[in-house]
């Protein structure tokens, strides 16, 4: 019942939404029509909890469209959290949520200056490396390929020679560029190998792409809630924070960031459209299109953090908003830090039109890259270790979420809220009143785990009833009782308050 009440709010709300700045005004696309019958075909109860939707195909069949747009309104669904995928056996019903969905803040503010490094600051200095790792943003290491990336390490140590002692002059190897040229156009990306510039991981990419853009002083446009990296940047480059709702399921919403421009006139907008961080939200195909075309109109550059992509999709990922780019304004920042290595700190910037920019500022700032690295890195992507690699940590990390989501629900105190990540390992939490998140984060590190409170996603350290936990660990009893005894505190202070 549960699950018939939110798809049809949702459905209501995708038909009632108003578009200000005449995002489009052309039919639904087929695959929108198609997910809104299915749907209604949900709200029905004519399926339950673990049913099996129907394929792809035969689904293609009975409306009389194409395979890939059958598959497009299936995904929709699948981020939506209506629906999940089960790899070779297709879509099923997923269970209605014991825990509520997250509800969207839907106000909009002005531009803000960020000042949260110092909760920052405290929160690191007191991290312990032996915590239980429900913080930091990782996979657990014992997922990574450890064979695989050794192996290409010495077989490159070998060839190069003493030349792996030495520094990669930017933009990086071109070996490893053309690789990740030619994984992206799988997916409709539209940028060559010398297109591309290697950075230090994709916080380099961000901080370079700002640089090119924007001013000290200027307000750039961000989700609510924001990946605290993005929040250090924007403080230490003198940036303003514009918030923008962002929807749990669908991500970044357009109509605010509307009128956001129309009000307010960012310098840029500085978003991940593809399993955001820290809510988990990807958004749908249809939507980062409307994005890229508002942007573009509006002559206001999209800078494109994709670092999760990777960890979306059935088989192949869904395109990112660079896959619809045509004038160049979208500038791409990623890298391999959340999926393969995030030691080797690897990424790199596809900056469209502002290519120049952006190279000049890696040649004048911290430029040299490690040759030995980047030739291991595209030996890898060259082998098929890493699309290996990547179908069972994926597998690997829907048990993992499933897991620390079953323990939420047992063990958090009612009136909890849980953001249901489509993707990514990621859980955004909404705790009852009047606990705050900094309170459960020093309680918790006395008991040697670690989390993250929401301030360090918020530009004034605000969000202060809010937790995001990694999933991305083996479910272990040791893991999954960490997350109970997180609950028991939250309970106590909800008794103390």
């Amino acid at each position: 019942m549960a699950l018939g009440i939110v798809c049809i709010v949702r459905f209501i709300e995708n038909q009632t939404v108003q578009n200000d700045m005449s995002l489009s005004t052309l039919p639904s696309p087929h695959y929108r029509r198609i997910a809104d019958m299915l749907r209604m075909t949900l709200a029905s109860g004519a399926l339950r909890a673990g049913d099996r939707m129907i394929s792809a195909r035969k689904l293609a069949e009975r409306e009389q469209v194409s395979l890939p747009t059958a598959l497009e309104a299936l995904r929709c669904l699948e981020a939506e959290g209506l629906i999940f995928a089960r790899p070779r056996s297709g879509y099923f019903v997923r269970q209605a949520d014991a825990v509520p969905s997250m509800q969207v803040d839907r106000q909009l503010s002005g531009p803000v200056p960020v000042a949260m490094s110092a909760v920052a600051r405290s929160l690191f200095s007191s991290a312990e490396t032996r915590l239980v790792p429900l913080g930091a943003a990782l996979p657990d290491p014992e997922w990574l390929p450890t064979e695989a990336l050794q192996r290409a390490l010495l077989a490159t140590g070998r060839r190069l020679d003493a030349r792996g002692q030495s520094y990669s002059l930017p933009p990086g190897r071109a070996d490893l560029r053309n690789k990740i040229a030619s994984r992206a156009a799988q997916w409709g990306a539209r940028f060559a190998a010398d297109e591309l510039v290697i950075t230090a991981g994709a916080t380099q990419a961000l901080r370079l792409a700002l640089r090119a853009v924007c001013q000290p002083g200027d307000a750039v446009a961000i989700e609510q809630p924001a990946y605290f990296g993005t929040l250090l940047l924007l403080e230490d480059l003198g940036l303003k924070a514009l918030q923008i709702p962002t929807d749990p399921l669908e991500g970044l919403m357009l109509e605010p960031l509307a009128e956001a421009i129309q009000h307010h006139r960012p310098a840029a907008v500085l978003a991940s459209p593809t399993v955001q961080n820290p809510l988990g939200a990807s958004m749908p195909v249809a939507r980062k299109q409307e994005l890229v075309a508002l942007l573009a109109r509006a002559g206001i550059p999209l800078i494109e953090d994709d670092v999760y992509g990777d960890l979306a999709g059935e088989g192949q990922r869904p395109p990112a908003c660079k896959a619809f780019d045509r004038s160049g304004n979208v500038i791409y920042c990623s890298s391999l830090s959340k999926t393969l290595a995030p030691g080797w700190r690897i990424g790199w910037i596809a900056a469209g039109r502002y290519h120049a920019q952006v190279l000049q500022a890696r040649m004048a700032g911290e430029w040299a890259g490690a040759p030995l690295l980047e030739a291991a890195m595209s030996e890898v992507l060259s082998s098929g270790d890493y699309d290996r690699h990547l179908r069972r940590l994926k597998s690997r990390i829907a048990e993992g979420v499933k897991a620390v989501i079953a323990r939420v629900e047992a063990s958090f105190p009612p009136g909890s809220r849980v953001a249901m990540p489509a993707a990514g390992f990621l859980l955004w939490v909404e705790l009852p009143q009047p606990i705050n998140a900094l309170e459960v984060h020093r309680r918790a590190l006395a008991l040697g785990i670690g989390v993250s409170p929401g301030p360090l996603f918020s530009p004034a350290a605000e969000l202060q009833n809010y937790l995001r936990l990694n999933c991305a660990n083996e479910p272990t009893p040791h893991l999954l009782n960490a997350v109970g005894q997180i609950g028991a505190l939250c309970h106590e202070l909800v008794r103390v308050g």
